[in-house]
């Protein structure tokens, strides 16, 4: 499965080299600075796929809250677990109803609660996912009676939790635009610049390839730091394996 999500990643890094490299090619008419442009087209897809991927984790995370009221609420009416699980097919938020409505058609397929379990936390890929598997799971061996009060406190504590990150992402957020900002400026002046014959005569030396290859290598350099810095620790996911 890594393999086939790798090859389209792979090409989309492929693609949008060479056509950064073209378009720049047409634009300036030289493949010296071509070259740079080719290096941070081929930069855009795994940037684009990481943003994507943590907002659709980022907005799965966020409905738990509400998937838990859900959750209390059936268990409280007399619903069995996968009859809860079942139910958020139609009565969870929109969002998260197609992992829900999958894990209702394994049920009626025969799956054990277990399976179920896993394919959840692997859907959203959060620790609150692996706290309420594990949670839900505990609560189906042992048959207790407070899985609804253990809900209620960790989804207390979901919500003050999302708060709070929210917090750290507003106030980080502004350290990664500026790394994208700091990392296109340069090259950006530098296509302007190339209108005229000078420049391009000026790179065209040994010392203009120099500065343009420390230039591309200390820009992607800048970035990756630049995103380190305003990245916010994920939780570990110490429930990762699968259920007992």
């Amino acid at each position: 499965m890594t393999s086939s999500r790798a090859k389209p990643k792979s090409l989309h890094i492929v693609c949008s080299g060479v056509l950064g490299f073209l378009l720049a090619r047409a634009l300036l008419g030289t493949n010296l600075l071509a070259i740079p442009c080719a290096v941070l087209g081929a930069l855009i897809p795994p940037i684009l796929i990481k943003r994507n991927t943590q907002r659709r984790q980022e907005s799965l995370a966020g409905l738990w809250p509400e998937i838990l009221d859900h959750m209390i609420s059936g268990l409280r009416s007399g619903l069995s677990i996968a009859e809860t699980i079942s139910s958020l097919s139609t009565r969870g938020p929109e969002n998260s109803r197609p992992i829900f409505l999958e894990c209702k058609r394994l049920l009626l397929a025969g799956s054990d609660m277990p399976s179920i379990f896993e394919y959840i936390k692997r859907e959203f890929n959060d620790p609150v996912a692996d706290q309420v598997c594990e949670v839900l799971d505990f609560a189906r061996g042992t048959g207790s009676r407070d899985t609804a009060i253990t809900l209620r406190t960790l989804g207390d504590f979901i919500r003050s939790d999302i708060a709070v990150r929210g917090e750290i992402h507003a106030k980080l957020g502004w350290i990664k635009n500026s790394a994208i900002v700091a990392a296109a400026a340069p090259w950006i002046l530098l296509v302007i610049l190339s209108s005229q014959p000078t420049t391009l005569q000026a790179f065209s030396t040994l010392s203009g390839h120099l500065i343009l290859l420390v230039g591309v290598v200390l820009s992607v350099l800048a970035y990756l730091w630049m995103s380190r810095v305003g990245r916010v620790h994920e939780i570990p996911r110490i429930f990762r394996g699968e259920p007992s």
